[in-house]
């Protein structure tokens, strides 16, 4: 709705924002799909011989060209399209200038060529398009980007002098026409190579999308205080607490945030935006304009159902991702057949003499406090915590108030398990945070975080709450259903069973199902089909699954392989 002169809302006219971001995208794919086959074309034409003016729209863009120097210049500017084909999907104005350049020198050319009126009008059309859609191209280069460029133009310069002048005192003296054909030949190849660094870096530096703005420790500190009051006020859900992650920044639109990091022009969105939900798209469209004019890509982790129109109206696809496991506390229970080994491991760890105890960490008692993080650093997996939608990734930070501990210990005392719990509004309870045993001693009973897992779930009972959120499974609908109505989702198990063995994605599962948990699906939302497999790369790294065997190994072969 939108409010006339007197105040009356009136019918809102045209496209939402959200719809009116879709169409940008829809306008730079299509450019950049374009350039890309006019690219290929004209690499396919300067490789294969004989094709050049039959196959070629490139071609007319370097007319005049001797058999010698036209197969280079081909690979040259085709080369150059390609950057600028990357430059216009990402919304970059100096590639759409580019692009218009080069549309409106070919419709020229055809012209003087002997009159191609064909031709001439599908170009002229194409330019005609092109520049009415300027504002989907907003992304300027950055004065970083500015100086890198000016510096690869001076060496390249400065190289190309020295290379003329190194080979001008080592060619013999001839005669100046000999002279001058030996210099040629060896200069030229050179002068060449020169030219596509040259032109490659300095296109590339040009349209690469901008790094997120460094806040200054007190200035970050101080948003994500600002963020924890949105949470406060307007959060609730099983992921939201992880909004406050030290690695994310957060954009704010009226009484809404949205928590997102940037790594490698990919923005990671998690949790879903958290806000009044008469905002969310008033709150996605701005956050999609500022990241559209920083030449980011977005992708959501990690989302619920409820926010999949939003996202599908602004043009991005949703992927099924996986399942999140929510115990209903009143409704569990250790009896019966399908939970005597759940409950026979609680028997064990209970005769052993273990006992679980709750607290807030921000009043633990400094001994415990101690004895729970030399634990936690020393049965950590990996340099870091893994999860960048399911965790917190700290301990006893002291703006972290209103958390819950659950610590487990031997009947000597010893912290031998803990659970960190975030609040969780919408389920009436807590999120798990992080979960941690005792591995550096082997009199450690089986079970002990399953029951400290089912302490908990009688601790919530006790105090009148409902829900807990356990761990995260990886593609469990996929691995785990025999009757899938998708021909893909036949084809893939195979593949992601195979996978999954000895993985996270088999046994978390498997662990969550102990405790018969509602699973409430989770998706990943990703741009159009050329980015896929980088913000996937991204993703996967930000998730920490380059730690997990059989995964990690493999995407560990693809970095180093480049």
């Amino acid at each position: 709705m939108s409010a006339s002169s007197n105040g009356i809302l009136l019918p809102r006219r045209g496209p939402s924002p959200v719809e009116a971001h879709r169409r940008r995208v829809e306008t730079r794919v299509m450019a950049s799909r374009v350039v890309v086959v006019l690219a290929v074309l004209g690499l396919v034409s300067a490789v294969a011989h004989g094709l050049r003016r039959v196959f070629s729209p490139v071609a007319d863009l370097v007319p005049g060209l001797t058999e010698a120097t036209a197969r280079p210049t081909l690979l040259l500017v085709s080369i150059a399209l390609l950057i600028t084909a990357r430059g216009l999907r990402k919304g970059h104005r100096l590639s759409w200038v580019l692009a218009l350049g080069v549309l409106a020198l070919s419709a020229v050319l055809h012209l003087l060529k002997g009159v191609d009126v064909f031709e001439t009008l599908v170009l002229l059309a194409a330019l005609v398009w092109l520049a009415s859609r300027w504002s989907a191209f907003p992304v300027l280069p950055t004065r970083r980007a500015v100086r890198r460029a000016a510096w690869v133009t001076g060496l390249s310069t400065a190289g190309l002098a020295g290379a003329v002048a190194i080979v001008a005192t080592l060619v013999p003296e001839h005669s100046g026409r000999a002279r001058a054909e030996e210099l040629a030949s060896i200069v030229h190849p050179v002068s060449f190579a020169l030219t596509l660094v040259f032109v490659v870096t300095m296109l590339w530096a040009l349209t690469s999308p901008r790094d997120a703005v460094r806040l200054s420790p007190a200035d970050h500190d101080k948003e994500r205080e600002h963020a924890r009051r949105v949470v406060e006020r307007h959060g609730g859900g099983t992921l939201d607490y992880f909004a406050l992650r030290d690695d994310k920044d957060w954009f704010f639109v009226a009484d809404s945030v949205v928590a997102f990091s940037v790594r490698g022009g990919v923005c990671l969105v998690s949790p879903d935006p958290i806000g009044p939900a008469d905002e969310r798209e008033l709150v996605w469209a701005e956050f999609l304009s500022m990241a559209s004019s920083n030449g980011w890509s977005v992708a959501v982790v990690a989302a619920s159902a409820d926010w999949l129109p939003v996202y599908e109206a602004s043009g991005l696809h949703v992927v099924y991702f996986g399942d999140e496991a929510v115990v209903d506390c009143p409704t569990f229970t250790l009896a019966g057949s399908a939970h005597k080994s759940l409950r026979q491991a609680v028997n064990r760890v209970e005769r052993a003499g273990y006992t679980t105890t709750f607290h807030d960490p921000a009043t633990l008692d400094a001994d415990l406090r101690t004895a729970i993080s030399e634990m936690a650093e020393e049965s950590r997996r990996g340099e870091d915590e893994r999860g960048f939608s399911m965790t917190l990734s700290r301990l006893f930070d002291p703006a972290d108030t209103g958390l819950m501990l659950s610590v487990t210990r031997s009947a000597e005392g010893r912290v031998d398990a803990f659970c960190q719990w975030v609040p969780a509004a919408a389920v009436d309870g807590w999120s798990l945070d992080v979960m941690r045993r005792r591995l550096d001693t082997d009199d450690i009973p089986n079970g002990l975080v399953d029951t400290t897992i089912v302490h908990t779930v009688t601790e919530l009972v006790r105090r009148g709450e409902r829900g807990l959120g356990l761990n995260f499974a990886v593609m469990r609908e996929v691995l785990e259903s025999d009757d899938s109505a998708s021909r893909l989702d036949q084809v893939t198990r195979p593949l992601l069973q195979r996978l999954s063995r000895g993985t996270q994605m088999e046994t978390l599962g498997k662990f969550n199902d102990k405790f018969e948990p509602t699973w409430v699906p989770r998706y990943v939302v990703l741009d159009s089909a050329e980015l896929i497999a980088t913000q996937a790369v991204v993703l996967a790294g930000a998730e920490g699954v380059t730690e997990i065997p059989v995964i990690g190994r493999f995407l560990g072969a693809v970095g180093t392989a480049r």
